[in-house]
């Protein structure tokens, strides 16, 4: 795959996927800061806990792990029950555009949840999210996406992205600072404030991981919960037994309901919100499996659509079948760790280099799943034509969905 200026090697095979995220000294992490740091990519996503060298993430990691790993959920219900008056509200047209509903809740979400300041746009008077949207379109053009040794020249467009990048890393962490109070003490905007009053952190370094936890805490559950919801219109059947199996639970049981989380997984497999990822260098010349020598300074990628559809692997592997996960909840879980310790199942996995953030992730999207069962009926927009982005990140493209609501 031609990326960045360079070719990388691209790998699918769940054992070569394993030889990988197993030897971090050999195939260590290495992001576009290193890869391409002169890019307005690079600029805006930094050097973070996701991507860092390993010396590096152990740093970030010390800062940032309980934060992600336990947010505070206090007002996440309260943020569904917002969600599902938007989409009330939007029904009474007939249609939802599910792209920009979902990316206002996950991003408010990520903010009280995780961050601990609020980004929920529409109380701000300078919107987080229309300024996010509009840094996307700038920063994410596919010319300079492949040939980043563009941005090295001083082209005024890109002149103009790279201060509009750093005016709004200045915006998050100034709200992170306003905002800082005893009671998120424990959330991760509070934290790496602290890490840098102490000396443990740049600003740079406070700025690059309270990025990329606002945009992978948003964009990945925003984009899987998209294809749940693509998946369940375009195949009724599921959306209906799961509806009816919902309405035979007291509230406490429903986000556990088996069902619901094979159909997730499912939709986890068909679509992983990050198709493909290349963002490993080889320190080393090495031997991937018995007979592919790899030099050093080679980046490697791994491609997740391609690995979870292996026939070798998944039966029917093109098909949506919820029931290949099992039925009980004991057998699904186990199943879906047994696949990902196997390397089959690659999306939020990477052994000890692992998302940080699956748990609270999924645990959104339940929820977000359940209320919006319980209160909607959902199809496809007949006007709405049917497309899945080819790579990258996989989730389909400005879905829009024909929705009314049950209780009319």
């Amino acid at each position: 795959m031609y990326f960045g200026s360079r070719w990388n090697v691209l790998i699918t095979r769940p054992e070569y996927v394993a030889q990988v995220i197993r030897n971090n000294n050999i195939f260590e992490k290495s992001g576009n800061s290193e890869k391409i740091p002169h890019a307005v990519v690079s600029e805006f996503l930094g050097d973070n806990v996701i991507s860092a060298g390993n010396a590096r993430w152990r740093q970030y990691r010390d800062v940032v792990t309980n934060s992600i790993l336990f947010p505070n959920t206090a007002s996440l219900d309260a943020r569904v029950d917002e969600l599902v008056s938007v989409c009330a509200a939007q029904s009474k047209k007939g249609t939802v555009r599910v792209n920009d509903v979902l990316q206002r809740f996950f991003l408010a979400s990520i903010g009280d949840c995780v961050l601990g300041c609020d980004l929920d746009s529409s109380t701000d008077t300078f919107s987080i999210l229309d300024r996010i949207r509009y840094l996307k379109t700038q920063i994410f053009r596919p010319v300079y996406m492949a040939f980043p040794i563009l941005d090295k020249l001083p082209i005024p467009s890109r002149v103009h992205a790279k201060a509009q990048v750093k005016e709004f890393k200045a915006l998050i962490r100034s709200k992170i600072l306003q905002e800082r109070c005893p009671e998120n003490a424990d959330r991760l905007g509070s934290q790496l404030a602290t890490a840098h009053e102490n000396g443990d952190l740049t600003q740079k370094q406070f700025e690059d991981n309270a990025i990329i936890a606002l945009v992978a805490g948003h964009e990945n559950p925003e984009m899987l919960l998209a294809t749940v919801l693509y998946l369940l219109s375009k195949y009724p059947e599921v959306q209906h037994k799961l509806r009816d199996q919902l309405k035979c639970l007291d509230p406490s049981q429903k986000e556990s309901l088996p069902y619901l989380h094979a159909v997730i997984f499912e939709c986890l497999r068909l679509y992983p919100p990050i198709g493909q990822l290349a963002n490993r260098i080889t320190r080393q010349k090495v031997c991937l499996g018995r007979d592919i020598l790899i030099p050093k300074g080679v980046y490697i990628g791994t491609n997740s659509f391609i690995t979870q559809r292996d026939r070798a692997i998944w039966e029917d592997a093109d098909k949506f079948l919820p029931q290949r996960w099992g039925t009980t909840e004991k057998e699904i879980m186990a199943k879906y760790n047994l696949a990902k310790s196997r390397c089959e199942l690659t999306a939020f996995h990477g052994r000890n280099r692992a998302c940080l953030g699956e748990k609270f992730a999924l645990m959104e999207v339940r929820k977000c799943v359940v209320a919006i069962l319980e209160n909607f009926e959902f199809s496809l927009d007949p006007a709405w034509k049917e497309q899945i982005t080819p790579a990258g990140p996989i989730w389909p493209v400005q879905l829009s969905l024909a929705i009314k609501t049950l209780h009319d």
